[in-house]
């Protein structure tokens, strides 16, 4: 405690150098604390459902995120035996208007086990169950489950909202439940407003629902295993009832099955969830992790600098307590003390940096029609990371002062003209700024190439291939808007059918998507 003591004195007797280094160390720590924690949402946190460790997703290769058809999610679902339970669901959006301007609402298509399997209860009413999730609706009619977020912005938190109808797509649906307000859904970067049951696509939709369709690609399936098993037995058991699910769902109207009939199932641990941000954002962000590590580090070099010049304003007043009988372990303890007081208070506004910081890159990820949804809540992870960020930047910028103030023999710093200290100092100080330097030549080069020149090549590189890849009968849309199917190609230009009998000849490099068959039909 006196060495705390002592350490807020001197911080107190200098206060524009301590400011500049809690509020330099603040923005590097906040940094780093707000990247850390999008990654650790993104990529590290479970699932806020019983024992997540014990989900796993039902794929066909190593990658998790796999479509299946809804007669193949009844058949899984049709074999209790294979787990100890199964939930599939599929993500959409639902329109709340009953006519004029839509209103738009994250959806979830979700099965009847999909609340039970997954050990989330409601925090009002209930969430409906496998009675519920049949065609023509359950005991109670199409029902829907709220999340918590919706219920508190469309409905005040009112307790009287079960039973209460609500309008999706043009269909009547009762609220039976509302969600805890940890639950967001499986899918990360993803929260939903309301779920219903996967059967009621009858409802909704009528003759046109997909239930049925052998080809229509739309659910996500996930199982929890039972006690005690392993991933790999989970796997033997499902592949044991592969030839049975495939040969009852084959598609009829394709005319190769055999890779149908072959392709295995495989189980993909899920204790994450489910997420297709994860691809596209996971090497981005660690790279960006990367360069504010390098930010941090120049933070330090500087603040370095500063504690060793003001160590060497306080030679004399060391020297003197050093004759006096302190130990050179006395002083660079009390002067370890300091920096390490200085990396708390910078740590503690960086923690509140990083939560504004990390809500902003989420927003600057989310598109202008569906926002992101990441949990950047405070966890152990965050608040561990944050910890050490600050003991390692104590360490790092703390160390070097330390070891300069009390290299110097007392006799030497007590004479007015003593150069021991201030050249051993001057060349630290050369090495920090040759060091901050290096560093910052580095941060340049890294931003510049990751987000400047590698985005570009990688556009330019996908952009020569869609060119190369295109044919006759393509659905094309160009960078200026242009809609149309190819009907001719050339060396350098194309000629794209706009309308019945028209048609106009563009430059190949002006194509900026090739569309699925058929959207031309839908416009």
């Amino acid at each position: 405690m006196q060495d705390v003591r002592d350490a807020l004195r001197a911080l107190r007797a200098t206060p524009l150098v301590s400011a500049v280094a809690v509020l330099s160390l603040a923005l590097g720590i906040g940094a780093n604390t707000a990247i850390f924690s999008i990654v650790n949402s993104l990529l590290l946190r479970a699932l806020p459902v019983h024992e997540p460790e014990r989900l796993v997703m039902v794929s066909s290769g190593d990658d998790a995120s796999w479509s299946w058809t809804n007669p193949i999610w009844e058949q899984i679902r049709d074999r209790p035996e294979l787990f100890e339970g199964a939930l599939a669901w599929g993500t959409t959006r639902f329109d709340l208007s009953q006519g004029g301007q839509t209103d738009l609402v994250n959806g979830v298509w979700a099965s009847g086990s999909f609340f039970r399997v997954l050990g989330v209860p409601a925090i009002l009413g209930r969430t409906f169950t496998e009675a519920d999730d049949v065609r023509s609706g359950g005991p109670d009619g199409p029902v829907a489950v709220i999340s918590y977020g919706f219920w508190q912005r469309r409905f005040g938190g009112a307790t009287n909202v079960i039973g209460r109808a609500v309008t999706l797509n043009r269909a009547a649906y009762t609220i039976v439940g509302v969600t805890w307000p940890e639950f967001f859904g499986t899918d990360v970067g993803r929260s939903f407003d309301v779920a219903v049951p996967i059967g009621t696509e009858a409802v909704m939709r009528g003759p046109e629902h997909r239930l049925d369709r052998r080809s229509y690609w739309w659910l996500s399936v996930m199982a929890r295993l039972s006690p005690g098993q392993s991933v790999d037995a989970a796997t033997t058991a499902i592949r044991s009832a592969q030839a049975g699910i495939r040969e009852a769902t084959l598609p009829q109207d394709w005319r190769d099955t055999g890779g149908y009939l072959r392709d295995a199932f495989s189980l993909v641990p899920a204790a994450t969830g489910d997420s297709a941000l994860r691809s596209r954002y996971q090497r981005p962000l660690l790279t960006l992790m990367v360069v504010v590590a390098l930010v941090l580090l120049i933070a330090c070099a500087n603040i370095a600098n500063l504690l060793m010049a003001r160590a060497t304003a306080r030679r004399h007043e060391l020297s003197v307590r050093q004759a006096l009988g302190a130990s050179r372990w006395r002083l660079g303890r009390q002067l370890l003390a300091e920096s390490l007081l200085l990396a708390g208070f910078g740590a503690v506004l960086g923690l509140a940096f990083a939560v504004w910081g990390g809500s902003l890159l989420v927003r600057q990820l989310s598109p202008s029609t569906n926002a992101v949804f990441l949990d950047l809540s405070l966890d152990w992870r965050v608040l561990g990371f944050t910890a050490a960020a600050a003991v390692g930047t104590a360490l790092v910028f703390g160390t070097a002062p330390a070891l300069g103030a009390t290299r110097v023999a007392p006799i030497d710093a007590l004479k007015e003209q003593g150069r021991g200290a201030g050249g051993g100092r001057m060349g630290l100080s050369g090495s920090l700024v040759v060091a901050q330097v290096a560093l910052s030549l580095v941060l340049i080069f890294a931003v510049f190439y990751f987000f400047l020149i590698r985005p570009q090549m990688k556009q330019a590189r996908e952009h020569k291939q869609l060119v190369e890849a295109l044919a006759k009968g393509d659905e094309i849309v160009t960078g200026g808007g242009l809609l149309g199917r190819i009907t001719r190609i050339g060396d350098n230009f194309i000629t794209v059918e706009i309308a019945p009998d028209i048609e106009v000849k563009v430059q190949k490099h002006s194509v900026s998507a090739v569309l699925p068959k058929g959207t031309l039909k839908t416009l």
